[in-house]
């Protein structure tokens, strides 16, 4: 297939650890499962590290500032304001716990890391400055581009239609592995100036319209963001692209945008020994849930 074409990772498979769903999951495309994900990653109790080897997180999200006077070709990461906690003080250093982390398990599950970005556009702070800092941590090889679903769906004019055209549609999981997704949310919009060029950009960006009727509207947008366990994230999985709700802080709305369907379950409640019901991950480790 064309993805076997653009990743040639094979799938590592250990003896007498194969799971009885084992050969279905080699078939599941990326936006066939479902994940929890952790809400502001850069605020949790826990590291990055912990996140990610422990809980088998695969969905992180950085808030990433230019201001006030972020170093060049740096970001803060912060909330609300600089001095909020966080478990990493620039952008450098939270890619450099993800550096560790791929480094320590190249054959991961796909990693999606979600951005809200202020301030972009400044010099020292341009988008291709932010494409250098990413590259600088991430191999550019193990980033699924925007350019890279054209190239897999020959005929596709929009990344929807990229992901939804026959004989198309989101990569299998297995082809994913070792890999990372780049989504930006806050800020998108300055993300497509002067334009976003889908054969060169590194990062996706969502829609936070959560009105049905608008769902083609920006057709280059595959990811949905909805605070909330939003029925829209229904609608969303039907039409075959990938769905966000956050806020899910309590036991009732997690498992409701669960039911719904959601893709990416953001939470604050990480840990699986104090918040069981946020549980994707499998006995074996696999990080994701099939959705039924």
């Amino acid at each position: 297939s064309n993805w076997i074409k653009l990743f040639a990772a094979a799938a590592l498979v250990i003896p007498g650890m194969i799971s009885a769903e084992e050969p279905l999951r080699q078939e599941l495309r990326y936006n066939q499962v479902q994940q929890k994900a952790s809400h502001n990653s850069y605020q949790r109790r826990e590291p990055l590290l912990v996140q990610l080897h422990d809980f088998k997180i695969r969905c992180i999200e950085f808030d990433i500032h230019a201001r006030p006077f972020a170093p060049a070709f740096d970001w803060w990461v912060y909330h609300n304001r600089k001095g909020d906690a966080t478990v990493c003080d620039r952008l450098s250093e939270c890619l450099t716990e993800v550096a560790r982390f791929h480094q320590s398990e190249p054959e991961h599950e796909v990693l999606t890391i979600f951005f809200d970005v202020d301030g972009l556009g400044a010099p020292g702070h341009k988008k291709s400055d932010l494409y250098h800092q990413i590259e600088k941590f991430l191999p550019p090889a193990s980033i699924l581009k925007p350019g890279d679903l054209m190239t897999a769906c020959p005929g596709a004019k929009t990344l929807q239609e990229s992901v939804t055209r026959p004989g198309c549609g989101w990569p299998r999981l297995n082809d994913l592995k070792g890999k990372f997704i780049l989504v930006v949310s806050g800020g998108s919009s300055s993300f497509a100036i002067p334009a976003y060029q889908l054969d060169s950009e590194l990062v996706f960006l969502v829609s936070r319209d959560t009105r049905p009727e608008n769902m083609y509207n920006s057709p280059d947008r595959i990811f949905f963001n909805m605070p909330g366990p939003e029925p829209f994230a229904s609608l969303v999985r039907e039409a075959g692209f990938v769905s966000r709700c956050y806020w899910l802080d309590s036991r009732t709305k997690y498992e409701k945008a669960a039911a719904l369907g959601a893709n990416l379950l953001a939470t604050d409640d990480l840990d699986p020994a104090l918040f069981p019901w946020t549980r994707t991950d499998q006995t074996d480790g696999w990080p994701f849930k099939i959705i039924k």
